[in-house]
């Protein structure tokens, strides 16, 4: 790691320890009706095999509420409920021995219904994380200092009652705004914090915002846990959680990959190669490094000094192994002598 953390307090949500010296933990989102207990429970296991330390679902109704407990007995990782409005949803998934709960101050507006689920919260030892959303604020607030403002209402409550299994955080769709916002939220509090950017995008947009504005907040020491927000297909979240923690010098479950951008110079098909090879290093994550080249230019070095590298040639494909060069294949004995090195090593 190449960055001083900021220290915070610590808040234990499940088995998991968010917040001090510990490391970042990453988190996503279910897509899924949450009453499907089925589909939502295989997208946990998913995202779980993908790296996802927490994973979040919605709760919009009775039936939703009714489902957590099942969720939380099936679950592989430690299960957050997102609460909004309904004060009774939040009690029942505290009943339900959900790990943490999501509220928004923005449609959560009754203190005295919060304070309702910070007692049960304490009893049964249930972190809260006071999420503020850009799109969900209150209209009479506008301000960077009106938000920090409305979070701090939220917690005088709960420290009044003696609960500090907290989390914070408050994004925005603006890069720079939720970068203000942190920088506000760590120079105010010693709570762990909750990054990243809210309504982000698709893919390419999300990685783009995300990328910037956690590599602000990391080299500040800011931040404890993480989700990157993407529009689709939630397995995405994990491993660009993961890639951007790798790049700034954090130590991840993650295997390098390095490829090339393609040119008129391939002889071989290698960005068909990448598309089979990376879902598949992604559920076996090693800590060496994987090199997927196009030609013969570049490649040569890239293939050497990986420790697994391919480089197309001529409608074949070379194959490095620790530096040492394995043989030329075609299409399908390159991805079958691949898989048996790289689950070797």
């Amino acid at each position: 790691m190449i960055y001083t953390r900021n220290k915070t307090k610590k808040v234990k949500v499940g088995n998991i320890v968010i917040g001090g010296n510990n490391n970042i933990v990453i988190q996503s989102m279910t897509n899924t009706k949450t009453s499907n207990v089925r589909q939502t429970v295989n997208q946990i296991k998913w995202l779980f095999k993908l790296g996802c330390q927490l994973v979040r679902v919605s709760v919009l109704d009775i039936q939703d509420a009714e489902s957590l407990a099942k969720i939380v007995k099936l679950s592989p990782c430690p299960i957050v409920a997102d609460i909004h409005f309904n004060v009774n949803f939040a009690l029942k998934a505290i009943s339900s021995k959900v790990a943490k709960i999501r509220i928004n101050p923005g449609n959560l507006k009754d203190l005295q219904e919060f304070k309702k689920i910070i007692l049960e919260a304490n009893k049964n030892k249930v972190a809260i994380r006071i999420g503020i959303n850009s799109g969900s604020l209150p209209e009479n607030i506008k301000t960077n200092s009106q938000i920090i403002n409305l979070i701090k209402k939220y917690i005088s409550v709960c420290e009044k009652h003696k609960f500090s299994n907290i989390i914070l955080s408050v994004k925005s769709t603006s890069v720079q705004q939720t970068i203000e916002l942190n920088k506000l939220l760590a120079k105010n509090f010693k709570y762990p914090l909750h990054i990243g950017v809210t309504e982000a995008g698709d893919l390419q947009t999300s990685c783009i915002r995300s990328t910037i504005v956690l590599t602000e907040l990391l080299k500040l020491g800011i931040g404890n846990t993480i989700r990157i927000s993407i529009s689709g297909d939630p397995y995405d979240e994990p491993i660009v959680a993961k890639t951007i923690l790798q790049e700034n010098g954090f130590s991840v479950n993650l295997t390098k990959l390095i490829s090339c951008p393609t040119c008129g110079r391939m002889q071989a098909n290698s960005t068909k190669l990448l598309h089979v090879i990376k879902p598949y290093i992604d559920l076996k994550p090693k800590k060496i490094t994987v090199a997927i080249m196009g030609c013969l230019v570049n490649g040569l070095n890239e293939a050497k000094n990986a420790d697994i590298g391919i480089y197309g040639l001529k409608n074949k494909f070379v194959i490095y192994a620790n530096h040492k060069k394995i043989g030329t294949f075609d299409f399908t004995h390159t991805l079958k002598t691949f898989k048996s090195i790289y689950d070797a090593m």
